[in-house]
């Protein structure tokens, strides 16, 4: 799709100034015709663009140059396959292609002057943006970015909390998934508008939100849309989310390296929630926790925004043949830029090549061929087999079977895999989508990798409801469905299971938190009535005083710390305590 017979040189100036300069043909035989991309109306002699594609001059003097255009930046005709261009529209092309949303150029790739990119928005809107705002507006992106990510992986090392296996490894798959690759209405949203009309965005904000909160985006989809200044172009904007999403692992090697040098370190922290009291301790295998914590949650959004930074369209010339290529999310950049090429395109090869490397990490067992070659790469050979690198897979890998447990691995390659097929033509896109939900869904089905039976049922589902709501997407998007009651009630159907894995996630949380309450009471019920025997033991106790008394007491103080839910039994000189 992006590979290209020809490769020409475009500057800067010219792809962004020449966008409109296309002459008004003077009759219907005058107008171009680029196959199935734009023909002309023999009726009126208006041009017909085939929705989400872009139309204009890249080169003074040229003839026109047909490329694909994100659906956010071009005009987009919901109602029909093509966009129609009246011949009064042709002197400003750029300006009706643009359709309204204050950009320029070719494939609309660049903010008017006054406009940037908003930075907590996945669509890259542009927004009004002046320099004496600048200063605020970095503080509001540290505050409601920075802030929120680096208190979620604190609070993951403090209480050494779990999220790369088990029951929630498959959930926090979905929730990625969900709100990127599989975006419900991303590619036109009609079909929604038929059954929820003005309430469509309403609806995709409700499982957006709280589903992109595992994408590490927490506060993006709430907050209105703002810049952070005006030189900033839409690939710095991209390119930000590295920083983003990088700092947690930052702060936790920071971390690693405070608790390596300094041996005596001790970092406690008392939490009093309710009826939970525990005292936590930042460990080594805390800190392994939350740099798994961090894969997981960081390695999808690694993906996108590597593929982001690296997309490309062909320009398509009259004769239908590939003359060049651009950035499709910043038309403006030539792909030759060795600006571009060393801001963008190097940091995204070597970031893409850090993800490749851990898949194959996760999934080097029981390959061979893998342990092989790690054996001779001294770097490598040097953490294997460590207990640092086996503290690092028994995370992900510890609760699958020891001869299943390169399926840990399979989820990262799921994603790299969906982040490829999410640039394909839509079509295509939902075809390797399908075919991998229902294969992933087979492979779960016939190797049941969990030691846990019940997370072997529970992977199966969630991948089996993507294959459904795949399945539906296409049915809906691409007009299958012919009438509108069967429209109506597979919309009905694919909001039920979208938000089916959100109500299993509630009460997981509910059912876990119970347990946690109630383990932590029995515990301290154990630890107060230890302290009674040892009280009613002592042999130097008051003479006169009857022992049974420090048991009254301690009642008490049981009673005034836990509620009338606590007795104590004394029979003997032992103590019993229990929940009533």
């Amino acid at each position: 799709m992006h590979t290209t017979q020809t490769q020409i040189t475009l500057s800067a100036a010219s792809l962004g100034d020449c966008a409109g300069s296309i002459e008004t043909p003077q009759n219907c035989t005058d107008c171009p015709n680029i196959g199935a991309f734009l023909s002309c109306d023999p009726q009126t002699c208006d041009w017909l663009l085939l929705n989400g594609f872009w139309v204009g001059n890249v080169t003074e003097g040229g003839g026109p140059l047909v490329t694909g255009c994100p659906t956010e930046y071009c005009a987009f005709d919901e109602g029909d396959t093509v966009v129609r261009i009246p011949r009064s529209a042709i002197q400003s092309l750029s300006e009706f292609l643009c359709n309204g949303s204050h950009r320029m150029g070719t494939v609309c790739g660049q903010c008017q002057p006054g406009y940037a990119p908003a930075v907590n928005t996945d669509t890259n809107y542009c927004v009004p943006c002046n320099s004496q705002s600048s200063k605020v507006n970095w503080i509001y992106y540290l505050l409601a970015v920075y802030v929120p990510r680096l208190a979620v992986f604190l609070v993951i090392v403090v209480f050494n909390i779990r999220l790369s296996a088990g029951p929630l490894n498959s959930f926090i798959l979905f929730a990625q998934i969900i709100s990127t690759t599989v975006d419900i209405g991303e590619q036109g949203e009609a079909p929604l508008n038929i059954l929820y009309g003005s309430g469509t965005s309403a609806f995709q904000k409700s499982f957006k939100i709280p589903y992109n909160l595992f994408n590490l985006n927490i506060f993006g989809n709430l907050l209105p849309p703002f810049c952070l200044h005006e030189s900033l172009d839409t690939l710095g904007v991209i390119a930000l989310h590295y920083v983003d999403a990088l700092t947690p692992l930052i702060v936790i090697l920071g971390m690693a390296v405070l608790l390596g040098c300094r041996k005596c370190l001790k970092m406690e922290a008392a939490v009093r929630t309710g009826c939970v009291f525990r005292k936590c301790r930042v460990s080594g295998s805390s800190l392994m926790q939350a740099l798994a914590a961090f894969t997981v949650l960081s390695y999808n959004r690694l993906c996108e925004t590597t593929t982001y930074l690296l997309i490309t369209q062909p320009l398509y010339d009259s004769n239908l043949q590939s003359v060049g290529e651009v950035l499709f999310f910043q038309g403006t950049k030539s792909t030759s830029d060795p600006i571009y090429t060393l801001r963008y395109k190097i940091p995204a090869y070597l970031v893409m090549t850090a993800l490749i490397v851990v898949s194959i990490t996760l999934l080097h067992y029981p390959i061979k061929m893998v342990e092989w070659l790690i054996s001779k790469v001294s770097c490598l050979r040097k953490l294997y087999p460590k207990a640092i690198l086996a503290e690092f897979l028994d995370a992900f890998q510890g609760c699958f079977k020891d001869n299943r447990r390169w399926f840990a691995g399979l989820y990262f390659v799921l994603r790299l895999l969906l982040i490829l097929a999410y640039i394909q033509p839509l079509l295509r896109q939902l075809l390797i989508q399908q075919i991998l939900f229902v294969a992933f869904t087979f492979l779960f089905a016939i190797f049941k990798p969990y030691k846990d039976r019940r997370l072997n049922y529970l992977d199966i589902f969630m991948f089996a409801n993507l294959a459904l709501i795949n399945i539906l997407t296409w049915y809906t998007a691409n007009g299958i469905v012919p009438d509108i009651p069967p429209i109506v009630a597979c919309i009905i159907f694919e909001s039920t299971l979208v938000y089916l894995p959100m109500l299993y996630f509630v009460a997981y949380l509910l059912w876990h938190s119970t347990r946690r309450c109630r383990e932590s009471t029995k515990i301290k019920v154990m630890e107060w009535s230890h302290k009674v025997d040892e009280r009613i033991q002592r042999p130097n106790h008051i003479q006169g005083e009857d022992p049974s008394s420090y048991v009254e007491i301690d009642n008490q103080i049981l009673s005034g710390r836990f509620g009338n839910s606590l007795e104590l039994n004394s029979r003997k000189g032992n103590t019993n305590a229990r929940i009533v």
